[in-house]
């Protein structure tokens, strides 16, 4: 198998007068697993699309192992692209499937039988390949559809939302067949989900998309940990973070205290990362549900309105009189039930501090 450096270069998409993409720098090294990531409508499957040369760019150059594609038929760029949709030929065993690409392009028989069994090989279809997709399951048939890009020896995996169209059980299950995909080839793959757990299971690199523009790369811990903006903040991680409206009471360098109003007027101590923050700036505390502690000097009481006993863990959603309830995490079963009164502090080691821009202070 190849492997091979992508890189990126003030790409740009439009349609007509809508930029989708605008101006996107990216380097994805050989042999990397990178996730694109981002709401619907952010711009992620296009900018694959335009990777796989299935659109066409509008301005910036696109690299695949050294070579300028910005412009080459998609045949020609050393990709092969796994879809939402399976698109296996009904009427078609497994092996004729998987098989059918390299027929066409002219490959021998034993070279065909050859990529074939191997891929078969490495995706366990062995068994499987005299069947048909309609007596398959899902997680099969998908498998199959990764089987035929297998087959190409592509220098760059591409896929797009595989996983959309299985249940939850085959969806955990194919997510650690892919990993252990990459394991094996040591491809560069470029997957591109809206599924956070997804990426963060996945991605040795996280792309985080908005509206086109590339918000923050990074390791999956590095963005959980360290997020650049309130918006990267809130889109990883699951649940997400909680945001509350808070007012800086007195700053130092690298360090703020706030005050929180939603929350008894609770006052804590948060490091900051870029800059020192005014005394009285309106600023957002960001508080992830499991950074909260059941004793503390950061102490509060707010009632429950959910109480989700999940057996290893619960979830409390408390009624602080915004419009979001505050979501908290605690291990093992809740103490308190719908309606009661949670006693909690926050873990000031863990909060984050955002301005009213959404960049992290």
């Amino acid at each position: 198998m190849f492997v091979a450096k992508v890189v990126l270069r003030d790409v740009r998409k439009s349609f007509g007068n809508i930029d989708v993409i605008k101006g996107v720098d990216l380097d994805i090294d050989d042999g990397e697993f990178v996730v694109f990531v981002g709401p619907s409508g952010c711009g992620k499957s296009t900018l694959l699309r335009l990777i796989s040369g299935l659109e066409d760019i509008t301005s910036g150059t696109i690299e695949i192992g050294g070579e300028d594609v910005s412009y080459t038929e998609p045949s020609q760029r050393g990709v092969a692209m796994v879809f939402q949709s399976y698109a296996l030929y009904p009427h078609m065993t497994v092996y004729d499937n998987m098989a059918f690409g390299l027929k066409m392009t002219g490959h021998n028989k034993a070279d065909v039988d050859e990529r074939v069994r191997r891929a078969a090989e490495i995706l366990e279809l062995g068994p499987l390949l005299d069947r048909k997709p309609a007596a398959m399951s899902g997680g099969q048939r998908q498998r199959v559809a990764i089987g035929r890009s297998i087959v190409r020896n592509p220098k760059v995996f591409l896929f797009d939302e595989p996983l959309s169209n299985l249940d939850a059980e085959l969806r955990v299950q194919m997510r650690l067949e892919i990993a252990k995909l990459h394991n094996d080839l040591a491809n560069t793959m470029i997957y591109v989900t809206h599924d956070q757990t997804e990426a963060m299971t996945l991605a040795d690199k996280i792309v985080v998309l908005r509206a086109g523009i590339v918000e923050q790369v990074g390791s999956p811990l590095e963005l959980y940990d360290n997020p650049d903006n309130s918006f990267v903040a809130g889109f990883i991680g699951s649940p997400r973070m909680n945001f509350v409206d808070a007012i800086v009471t007195s700053s130092i360098a690298k360090s703020a205290t706030v005050k929180i109003p939603n929350l008894e007027n609770v006052e804590v101590k948060v490091t900051t990362r870029d800059r020192t923050p005014d005394k009285g700036e309106q600023v957002e505390i960001g508080l992830r549900p499991e950074h909260f502690l059941k004793t503390g000097k950061a102490s509060f009481e707010a009632p429950t309105t959910v109480v989700e006993q999940l057996g290893g863990n619960s979830y409390l959603y408390l009624d602080i009189g915004t419009d979001t309830p505050l979501t908290v995490e605690q291990k093992g079963h809740a103490a308190v039930d719908d309606g009661q009164v949670a006693k909690l502090a926050i873990d000031p080691k863990a909060a984050m501090l955002f301005g009213k821009d959404g960049l992290r202070i």
